[in-house]
This record gives C-alpha cells, sequence and structure tokens, in this order.
C-alpha cells in the first residue's frame, strides 16, 4: 500500500475529524477504521465488549491507559479522541499479530515523530488562534480644569507655594495636551519666581546653627544626627509638627509640617525625587528661623 492510498483515505475522513478550539481533535468509528484499515464492525466490537469479563486485547490496552469501559462506550456516538486513535493505529501496526494492516503502518509513520494530534490538526488546517488583545478600556482624558483641582487637592494645607503649585499644573496640562504645552511655557514664565536660595533643609539649617552658636547639636556630630535633633527643636519651639498621615512618605508629603508659627518661616516646596520622576514635597526653612529657637 502506498502512501497516496493514505492520502486517498485522509481525504476521504476528513469531514469526520474534529479539532476543537483547545486543539484536542477526534475521529468517528469509521474514520479510525479506514486509517486502520480495518472494518468499521472490528473497531465498534472492542468498544462494546470492553466492559465484558474478558474484554479484547485492545480494550484491555485502552484501558491500561486510563480510559474507562464507559469512555470506550462514549466514543461510539461522540466519536474517539486523538490519544486513544493512536494506541489504536499503534495496535494494528505493531501488536494485532495476523490482523496487522499495511494502513495502519503508514497512518502510524504519518503521526509516530509529531504525534496524532497534531497530524489531525494538519489534516484539518487547524491553527492556534492568536490572542485576542484585551479590549481596552475607554477612559475619557481629564480637561485641563479637572487636573488643575487635582493637583491643588494634593497639596496639604496650603502650606506649598502658590506659583510652585501653578508651574507644576501648567506641566501637567502640557503633558495631557501637548498641543498646549508652548502656551502652558509661555504662563510660566510669567510667574512670579519663588525664592529657593534662602531656603534650607533641616540639615543645612542645623550647619547654619553650629556654625553660629559654636554648639553641638548631636553627639557624633553627624549630618543625619545633627538633622534629628534640629527637627526636635523645631517641634519643641511651636514651628513643626509630624505629619499625622502615616503614608505621607509614600504619597510624597512632607514629613513635618509648618505650625502658623513656623509659616512665616518657612515654605513647602516641589522637588523631583532621587531615583525617579516622582514629584514630592519638602519642608524648607529661611535662616530667620534660628532667631526663635537660639
Amino acid at each position: 500500500m502506498t502512501q497516496l492510498s493514505l492520502t486517498g483515505v485522509v481525504e476521504q475522513i476528513k469531514s469526520e475529524i474534529e479539532v476543537d478550539g483547545q486543539g484536542r481533535s477526534k475521529a468517528s468509528i469509521r474514520a479510525t477504521a479506514r486509517l486502520a484499515g480495518v472494518d468499521d464492525e472490528s473497531v465498534r466490537k472492542v468498544l462494546f465488549r470492553a466492559a465484558d469479563l474478558k474484554p479484547p486485547k485492545l480494550a484491555e490496552i485502552l484501558m491500561s491507559q486510563g480510559f474507562k469501559p464507559a469512555d470506550l462506550n462514549q466514543w461510539r456516538t461522540d466519536g474517539i479522541p486523538d490519544m486513544a486513535i493512536a494506541i489504536i493505529l499503534e495496535y494494528y501496526a505493531l501488536d494485532a499479530g495476523r490482523y496487522c494492516t499495511e494502513q495502519a503502518k503508514l497512518a502510524y509513520k504519518a503521526f509516530a515523530t509529531i504525534g496524532v494530534r497534531i497530524w489531525m490538526q494538519q489534516i484539518k488546517g487547524w491553527q492556534q488562534p492568536t490572542s485576542q488583545p484585551q479590549e481596552e478600556v475607554n477612559v475619557q482624558q481629564p480637561t485641563a480644569k479637572e487636573i488643575s483641582e487635582a493637583i491643588a487637592c494634593v497639596f496639604c494645607f496650603g502650606t506649598v507655594d502658590s506659583n510652585l503649585v501653578q508651574g507644576l499644573i501648567a506641566n501637567q496640562i502640557g503633558k495631557a495636551y501637548p498641543q498646549l504645552k508652548a502656551h502652558m511655557e509661555a504662563a510660566k514664565q510669567l510667574l512670579p519666581t519663588p525664592v529657593k536660595d534662602e531656603l534650607l533643609t533641616a540639615t543645612n539649617l542645623a550647619k547654619l546653627y553650629v556654625e553660629r552658636t559654636g554648639k553641638q547639636l548631636s553627639k557624633n556630630n553627624t549630618n543625619q544626627g545633627n538633622a534629628k535633633v534640629m527637627n526636635e527643636m523645631l517641634i519643641n519651639f511651636g514651628l513643626q509638627v509630624k505629619n499625622p498621615s502615616l503614608t505621607a512618605k509614600k504619597d510624597g508629603q512632607p514629613l513635618y509640617l509648618p505650625t502658623e508659627l513656623g509659616k512665616q518661616h518657612s515654605k513647602v516646596i516641589l522637588q523631583e525625587a532621587i531615583r525617579n520622576n516622582k514629584t514630592i514635597q519638602q519642608l524648607r526653612w529661611f535662616p530667620s528661623v534660628l532667631e526663635l529657637i537660639n
């Protein structure tokens, strides 16, 4: 029997092979029998007698591979799954003794290297479906007004210089609406430039304090230790309080907030965080505050 005859058989039974959406295939009893080169009744009897006390050898082989008699009985109406077809073709190709067929040998050789499932997928022209991109959620772009109001409500207690906030709002509107970027930049040029050079961190304020008074703030006289003591002094003199928010650092808020007295000598500024693009708030002090804690 030639390969051409196998091709002819495949064409005859192609309509009796099914492949589901997951690539699992099955074939009718008739199609399986044609591939094995035996008559339909031979295969049907094997499935029908699977529950006998002494089932046919092929039924025993199928059940030894995990299939149950009820499964074999169901195949008579639902079709035979590809894994069972592979066992049936191998049996009639190699293990059926005088009942081995050349047709089964050809079919067995056809799928032996790639597997019966892929072979049957190829017969049906089935292809793995491409994953469909998830439907994009239609999120409406915020208006310039919404951007402005959202940013304005973030900054705590109105302590951030209003010009800095307006500059940040202009930046974000320019990002959301590239066509307005040039206009936003022009508007920013008209904002008064806040005084930054005089504003000091707690660390630098501590250094200035040591220089002016000659006093040592911390035992080791380290920047970190001095800054910690300076923050405690600012609290004790009623100039600042700890931010009550437990997520202040995570949210980019200052760890300390100025009191009404402290507001006269401080500003909360906006700054890009180190190693990321996150804008954070920091409390800075004018040197004049030292006059209150000397």
